[in-house]
């Protein structure tokens, strides 16, 4: 009896599967609270982008005397509308005026995969914001990715949505016919400015294979330096030029110059399509030449015209550079988006910078005027909350925390 009971005692089979079935419940609970905590970031996000939009609305009411006596009543309707009603519960909204400050708070929860895990029976979020008026003028330029791989994971389609939704929330706070200006500028590896232009003394088609009647309206980068910065043209300075090129992708997007002509914007960005490979550089450069005076177009305003004026870039893209008009190796031309960034920036231009599941993060938030001003968006469907928080903070009412 002795003996049999030594060997049981030194029988280990089936350890190694009685220890996995006990290691499996920690294991998974693990798991499901990662999930949450990736989910409860993102209706976060969510959450706090449609309070921010909702203060910028109520107030933009109030200043034009407008606003019912229940602003709560508006700013409900207004944050239901930009938060997934699937994922986010027990939605609460209130909305006071203190000194002249509109301030929305907002507080939700989302069902967890487990309960007890992170907390009992749901996870809670919350927010504030506020909003003033202000009378700041602002020119406005969307640079905006146009290549090939756009057209994957909706992400063009919800460009479209969210840019003409940032169209409308701009002019819808401007408070004079030029208080908000808004120019666009598609690109891939060239950028299309129009053959309305074909006689403009700023182009070149020396080594072109074109001429001005068969020109099909694109250019591609300056000779260096140039390529990165604002350097007046002349044609003095054969360098400075802009080398006009047709189109290798005839489906690119033409520029539009700063306007007030909300429809045509809307129009413009409509008729974006994804073709192409990558240049950040060039959309940037053009994205600065748009919102200075010089050519090679000339209706930006100026700080001296408008001590109150205020110059902005979002610059959008989902990839890593891959071609310019000299190299297709990505380390050299990420060294010019570098450059352009720095000369953007050096002009008193505020970049938001805006990287679409893919693309080079570290260069895109090196970009950017601050960190905070640097987007990172994991999928398509968060592009209009991104959108709207931007358009919070540039509009002609500044956000308040």
């Amino acid at each position: 009896m002795l003996s049999l009971f030594r060997q049981f005692q030194k029988d280990r089979r089936g350890a190694i599967a009685v220890a996995f079935a006990v290691a499996m419940y920690p294991i998974m609970m693990m798991i499901c609270a990662a999930v949450d905590l990736s989910r409860l970031s993102q209706q976060q996000a969510r959450l706090q982008a449609a309070l921010d939009a909702a203060a910028l609305m109520v107030a933009r009411m109030v200043a034009d005397g407008k606003a019912p006596s229940d602003i709560s009543t508006v700013a409900r309707k207004y944050v239901e509308g930009n938060v997934n009603p699937t994922e986010m519960f027990n939605l609460q909204i209130g909305a006071v005026i203190e000194g002249g400050v509109v301030r929305v708070s907002g507080s939700g929860t989302i069902n967890p995969m487990m309960a007890n895990i992170l907390t009992g029976s749901h996870l809670s979020i919350a927010g504030k914001a506020g909003a003033v008026w202000r009378t700041k003028k602002i020119d406005l330029v969307l640079v905006l990715d146009n290549t090939g791989s756009m057209s994957s994971s909706g992400k063009m389609t919800a460009l479209k949505s969210a840019a003409k939704n940032l169209v409308d929330m701009l002019a819808s706070v401007a408070t004079r016919p030029d208080a908000v200006r808004i120019g666009i500028v598609p690109f891939d590896t060239q950028v299309r400015v129009g053959t309305t232009y074909r006689n403009e003394s700023w182009l070149t088609y020396s080594g072109s294979g074109t001429n001005s009647s068969s020109w099909t309206g694109c250019v591609t980068d300056r000779d260096q330096s140039h390529d990165v910065a604002d350097t007046t043209p002349t044609t003095a300075v054969a360098a400075t030029l802009f080398p006009a090129r047709n189109c290798t992708k005839t489906s690119l997007a033409a520029i539009m110059p700063l306007t007030t002509d909300w429809t045509a914007l809307k129009g413009r960005i409509d008729a974006m399509n994804p073709s192409g490979n990558t240049n950040v550089t060039i959309g940037l450069a053009w994205g600065l030449h748009m919102l200075t005076p010089s050519q090679p177009l000339t209706n930006a305003r100026t700080l001296a015209q408008e001590p109150d004026l205020e110059r902005i870039i979002i610059l959008l893209t989902d990839g890593d550079n891959t071609q310019n008009r000299w190299s297709t190796n990505g380390t050299s031309i990420d060294a010019r988006t570098d450059l352009a960034c720095t000369n953007t920036k050096a002009n008193g231009i505020r970049l938001y910078t805006i990287r679409v599941i893919n693309g080079d993060a570290a260069l895109l938030r090196r970009c950017a005027s601050q960190t905070t001003m640097y987007y990172d968006v994991q999928s398509a469907a968060d592009l209009g909350p991104v959108f709207q928080r931007i358009a919070a903070e540039i509009g002609n009412l500044r956000l308040s925390n």
